[in-house]
């Protein structure tokens, strides 16, 4: 029989899940492990599928996959999780949790040994891990006893028990349980819908457990109310934990002012009474305090208001996350509100010891999961003083927030970089598109050779260069492959965190002197959309000044030095028109001689070295650049313009006057 460790248990588990191929490369990322050791778990994946007769396909340049229907992939999940299940081998961490999960459980002292047989460990493992679990129980208020010659307890309230025991559980319960656990309760499912082994393992019976599961549906039909996933989960594991725990003599202290505010629920009457009719069909007695219990996950808003100070403790968790990631975040107005709200929400359902499932937890843990160190640790620093321990579930939602006011600094404080190659050219270009993709904290300013540099820095302030040859420079440079790895991406991540609290004090207008001439259009543009702005007309003068200098040369004999001038700043002007979609439209017909042979070689030399430049140019655009050649076919005109014996509906454009 084959051994599953914790990560080849929870990829199995991601393959069952997925309806499409699975990248290792992708797999390896969301893991945090290399593509090594995902190959390694694969092995005892394959093995494991292969004694249920099932064959994980594979194929390059595809993934990995099982072509099972969905019946037989819900079997081979109900394998997965039930008894087989027990061949599990269990990082520290998760077999932690789950001894203190049978801690919780017990109504008695539990002796070592028979915790070592059944967590199938050593005796010695099962001291170190009773240590953590004694670490977990005192976040919780609660007391590990150990007496001689008996084993060892939890001591603590019924209350925080039950709160324990729900964290444990939805600790326990991945983002693929939790779908399912809610794809059985909602009433358009089946009664025999998949709900998970772990409450009917470890809380009450199959039977026990389609009762509650009828009773929600039951209320929700009569009461015509939808709820929330997470309210669902969170209900649910409730009603299970209540069920299990009266059965067992296990009640909640009476609290008679909880229970008279929850009676002011408009819901109470019809929820409490289909809750009295599941434990007389369980034949368990229900005290009204119970009652009381179980309706809190369902309340819209607490009945009191928790005496912590949720601005005071928003603020200095706000300025604790922004210390450990080196960001202004307290500045952050949007996020200060967006967070005092949720912080107010959830500290009062903490306080009523009411948990929320967060099926997202693991994902965003392993995502971002430097943000989600920070607001732990600072959670901790903040809280725990106060006597309130946050959940990973909780701090994850939170972790969003943060996140999304992490990410606006970031847009609004890119570093700029100058990408440097041996050309200038193709890979260089390719150098800009790669990372800006990669590196949100990253913005391209400027492309050049390595011969180019000095020049380019003496005119454009730039925080780093990102070069694939050695340069010097007073700015940091990162040399990488012309084909970026993952280690250049770290490297170049690592010289931005450096970096970064440089250019919290760096105004990114410094250079530009408040009294200097700006357009007065750039004041009405988002600031974060100037950076496109400025390449979109750094490239709109290049090609202006590539085809105007092609155009004075090959006319050369045909213009004067003033005219000359004029016909270049016309030319840049054309290209902007051409960009923006604004080309002159009207044709010019004649009224008097046809166009002189002259005209026609001028106007087919002119339409090829605007071919050649991958120009697409009206005849009307032309036609306005003929007019500033003086020669044959053309004339003065009684103003000072050049003529062309060319007449339309309104008057030629007036040639561009050299500034």
């Amino acid at each position: 029989m084959v051994f599953l460790t914790a990560r080849s248990h929870a990829l199995l588990k991601v393959i069952l899940d997925s309806s499409y191929p699975l990248k290792i490369k992708d797999i390896a990322q969301d893991f945090q492990v290399s593509e090594r050791t995902v190959k390694y778990d694969l092995e005892n994946v394959r093995q494991w599928l292969k004694e249920r007769n099932v064959t994980l396909h594979s194929q390059p340049n595809k993934g990995l996959w099982i072509s099972e229907n969905q019946e037989r992939r819900g079997t081979l999940r109900e394998m997965l999780q039930g008894e087989e299940s027990k061949t599990l081998i269990l990082h520290q961490k998760d077999r932690v949790k789950l001894l203190t999960f049978i801690l919780l459980l017990a109504e008695g002292y539990l002796r070592m040994n028979d915790l070592a047989d059944h967590m199938a460990v050593s005796r010695n493992t099962v001291a170190l891990d009773i240590k953590e679990a004694e670490k977990l129980l005192d976040g919780w208020r609660l007391e590990l006893v150990t007496k001689q010659r008996y084993g060892i307890r939890v001591d603590g309230s019924e209350r925080q028990k039950r709160f324990a025991l729900e964290s444990l559980i939805h600790d326990l319960l991945d983002g693929a349980d939790m779908y399912r656990i809610v794809q059985g309760v909602l009433p358009k499912h089946g009664p025999d819908t998949w709900t998970g082994t772990l409450l009917e393992k470890w809380l009450i019976s199959r039977e026990e457990l389609g009762e509650i599961i009828g009773s929600i549906r039951a209320w929700m039909n009569a009461a015509e109310q939808s709820l929330p996933d997470r309210t669902l989960i969170s209900l649910l594991i409730r009603l299970c934990i209540l069920v299990h725990r009266v059965q067992r003599g296990q009640l909640v202290l009476e609290d008679d002012a909880e229970t008279d505010e929850v009676q002011q629920w408009q819901g109470y009457d019809r929820f409490s009474s289909e809750v009295m009719a599941l434990c007389h069909r369980l034949a368990v007695h229900i005290p009204k305090q119970e009652l009381a219990y179980a309706c809190l996950p369902l309340l819209e808003m607490p009945f009191r208001r928790t005496v912590l100070d949720v601005y005071q403790a928003g603020k200095e968790l706000t300025h604790a996350v922004s210390s450990r990631m080196q960001a202004p975040l307290y500045d952050d107005q949007e996020l200060g509100r967006l967070l005092f709200a949720h912080l107010d929400d959830s500290l009062n359902r903490y306080r009523q010891g009411v948990l929320f499932a967060n099926p997202l937890s693991d994902e965003i843990r392993r995502t971002y999961s430097r943000m989600f160190d920070a607001v732990k640790r600072s959670c901790e620093e903040v809280f725990w003083h106060r006597g309130v321990y946050l959940l990973d579930a909780d701090i994850a939602y939170l972790v969003l927030h943060f996140q999304a006011g992490y990410d606006r600094w970031l847009e609004q404080k890119k570093a700029d970089a100058l990408v440097v190659c041996g050309t200038g050219r193709g890979s260089s270009r390719f150098l800009k598109a790669y990372l800006e993709n990669e590196l949100r904290s990253l913005r391209v300013v400027g492309l050049c050779s390595s011969t180019e540099v000095d020049k380019y820095l003496a005119s454009r302030r730039v925080d780093v260069i990102i070069s694939v040859l050695p340069v010097k420079a007073e700015v940091p440079v990162v040399v990488v492959s012309p084909l970026p790895t993952r280690q250049d991406i770290s490297q170049i991540q690592r010289c931005l965190e450096r970096l970064l609290p440089e250019m919290a004090d760096k105004p990114k207008a410094a250079s530009i002197r408040q009294d200097a001439w700006i357009p007065s259009l750039v004041s009405d543009l988002n600031p974060k959309d100037l950076p496109v702005v400025e390449r979109l007309s750094q490239d709109v003068i290049c090609k202006g000044y590539e085809i105007s200098h092609r155009i004075v040369e090959a006319f050369r004999d045909y213009l004067t030095e003033q005219k000359a001038s004029g016909l270049t700043l016309h030319l840049l002007l054309m290209v902007n028109r051409l960009v923006f979609g604004s080309p002159y439209q009207e044709e010019w017909e004649s009224v008097g001689d046809a166009e002189s042979s002259e005209w026609k070689r001028w106007r087919e030399q002119l339409n090829e070295l605007l071919a050649e430049a991958d120009l697409h140019v009206p005849p009307s655009e032309v036609t306005a650049i003929l007019r500033y050649f003086s020669g044959k076919g053309t004339s003065e005109s009684e103003s000072g313009s050049a003529g062309t014996g060319w007449a339309s509906h309104r008057s030629l454009p007036e040639p561009e006057r050299a500034l």
